[in-house]
């Protein structure tokens, strides 16, 4: 952790977050080469363990310092294929990329990222629309 002085209040910060986030892209490095290895090969291909950094990622879009960083890897892991989404819908992805709906500057990983998830939910549009989006 590393200490700051901010005025007469020291905060410590701790780079929790952001070893959350190298340990996920490292976890998608290895998916990536698994899913490139069994290309043609569907009956090896079975669904990964769940990355444990998925709730943290899913969370730290919240977060502006995180947040472009943490769409680009989500959007990684969705491209992973229907599993990948089904498990991100599971985890509760919905209301975090429904928050940044209005954020233009996101707009190409939200609207790869929404695609991935109609493509496999298409029920989910309607969140889109009630949003405004």
């Amino acid at each position: 952790a590393k200490r700051t002085n901010t005025g007469s209040a020291s905060t410590v910060s701790s780079p929790f977050f952001s070893e959350q986030l190298d340990a996920f892209e490292i976890w998608l490095d290895f998916a990536s080469i698994h899913m490139a290895a069994v290309v043609g090969r569907p009956d090896e291909l079975e669904p990964f363990e769940s990355p444990e950094q998925l709730p943290i990622v899913l969370q730290v879009l919240l977060t502006p310092a995180y947040r472009v960083r943490a769409l680009t890897l989500l959007r990684r892991f969705l491209d992973l294929g229907p599993y990948a989404v089904n498990l991100a819908l599971s985890l509760g992805i919905l209301p975090y990329v429904t928050k940044l709906l209005q954020s233009p500057e996101y707009k190409q990983d939200l609207m790869a990222i929404w695609a991935k998830i109609m493509a496999f939910d298409p029920s989910c549009q309607q969140t889109v629309l009630k949003e405004g989006g």
